[in-house]
């Protein structure tokens, strides 16, 4: 059975679900239980989780916790979506840390004019490589073994792309910007539905509030324009394939480290620097037969 806040998070994330045809049941001491609609309900508010007894969609139950009902997925019958539902039993909802991502390192011949504008803009080019986040923060690294085999999932879902890096824009903050270039120039479908599959079972990571705009930073800047004048200068429109994620963490002040690498299209993961097993040598020959 599903907890209440993976169900809640299912609700509020999946794209095939309307929030609004959904309502929560929350207990209320020595009454019957108060009826809040889902969008109205603040998750790590007063009320606690455990307080929350049933959902409902369009008035009928589709959770409830005293019987054990879980029929969430039977809201989705006779609806196609674009990326499929995970398994019970395959989501993470553990709080996520902004010391791991999960992120899409272009290739290292991409790098030296990248590097080249973040060494004198950038003060996180010795923390983080120049990279894409698909996800972040992510779950702590102890959970990286409960994690990979859902990362491992969800990336078998979604093909391998081309992305194309074009494009300078910037995220205005009060009083300076984030500069970025764009690497969904040939599109953002394939970004957003790896990104889609990587949400759902991991409901409680990423900035979704603030949607998702796949971006390769370069630098923060008070004067916006100027840096994106000299990085639309150096940087001619860049094509690589994406066919890897990588899981980063970081231990104490150390930069972020490749944890494992998982493709996409078959989810296979691969571990860096893994020891491989010495070519075993030939035997000697036999000494040769007395005369």
């Amino acid at each position: 059975m599903h907890t209440s806040d993976e169900i809640y998070h299912r609700v509020l994330w999946d794209p095939r679900f309307d929030p609004e045809r959904f309502v929560i049941g929350i207990a209320e001491r020595g009454a019957p239980p108060k009826r809040v609609l889902l969008g109205d309900f603040v998750p790590g508010g007063e009320i606690p989780w455990h307080r929350v007894v049933f959902f409902e969609a369009d008035g009928q139950v589709v959770w409830d916790r005293a019987s054990g009902v879980d029929r969430l997925d039977e809201t989705l019958a006779g609806q196609t979506g674009p990326v499929p539902v995970p398994a019970p039993g395959d989501i993470l909802a553990v709080p996520p840390t902004n010391r791991s991502a999960v992120a899409w390192l272009p290739p290292e011949e991409l790098w030296p004019p990248i590097q080249h504008i973040r060494r004198t803009h950038d003060r996180q080019i010795r923390r983080w490589p120049p990279h894409v986040n698909v996800l972040f923060g992510f779950v702590p690294e102890g959970e990286f073994p409960r994690a990979l085999p859902l990362i491992s999932a969800a990336l078998a879902e979604t093909p391998p792309f081309t992305a194309r890096l074009s494009g300078v824009h910037w995220f205005g903050h009060r009083e300076d910007a984030t500069v970025w270039l764009d690497p969904a120039a040939a599109g953002h479908d394939p970004w957003a539905r790896v990104r889609e599959s990587l949400e759902l079972r991991f409901p409680l990571c990423g900035s979704q509030s603030h949607g998702f705009t796949p971006h390769l930073s370069l630098g923060r800047t008070p004067d916006p324009q100027d840096l994106a004048r000299t990085a639309e200068a150096l940087l001619s429109p860049m094509t690589a394939r994406v066919d890897e994620l990588v899981i980063l963490s970081r231990r104490g002040d150390e930069p972020m480290q490749v944890r494992a690498r998982v493709a996409l299209g078959d989810g296979d993961i691969r571990h860096p620097h893994e020891p491989t097993a010495s070519p075993t040598a030939a035997p000697e020959p036999p000494p040769p037969p007395p005369r």
